[in-house]
């Protein structure tokens, strides 16, 4: 690879490490993985001709999250798991349906293409699905952009919901 375009990937990892480790730190919801994409992603839309991932890295990179997400497995969730499974299954139906929904809406609207709109509104980690989504084809950007409202949507809400059913249960 030419110098200049390694130099390109070097200052694009540097900020995506810097980002990622400053949004850690200032407690930012999903830091390390919303601030690395923002970082990175404002530098790549800086540089004059952008930057692309080549698409061998797209198979090393879910490799590293398929190891990463698996090292989470624990004995004790295993009699939860099997007791929640079937409310497991029934909620990714609905968020799919939702989502099959969502994409036909988009692409009605002429946002984006169908595949594009449905790995975004599709339920699952942000990173993992913008990486299945460059690897099939479709727009990451576009991707990584709905899965980052969805994620800060959430990580603001949820917190706050908990909160108040918790307070409700504790005063009945």
């Amino acid at each position: 690879m030419p110098s200049l375009v390694m130099e390109r990937y070097a200052l694009v990892i540097l900020a995506g490490i810097f980002g990622g480790l400053a949004a850690q730190r200032c407690h930012v919801p999903g830091g390390a993985v919303v601030g690395a994409m923002l970082a990175s992603g404002l530098v790549t839309l800086l540089l004059p001709e952008g930057i692309n991932l080549p698409k061998q890295w797209g198979t090393i990179i879910q490799i590293v999250l398929g190891v990463s997400l698996g090292m989470t497995f624990d004995r004790s969730f295993l009699p939860i798991a099997a007791k929640a499974m079937p409310l497991a299954i029934l909620s990714t139906v609905i968020l799919l349906l939702v989502a099959i929904g969502m994409a036909f809406l988009a692409s009605r609207l002429g946002l984006v293409d169908f595949g594009t709109a449905l790995f975004g509104f599709s339920p699952g980690g942000m990173t993992g699905m913008a990486v299945i989504s460059q690897v099939e084809g479709h727009n990451s950007a576009v991707v990584a952009f709905f899965h980052l409202v969805r994620v800060f949507t959430l990580f603001m809400t949820v917190p706050l919901l908990a909160r108040i059913f918790f307070m409700i249960k504790q005063s009945s």
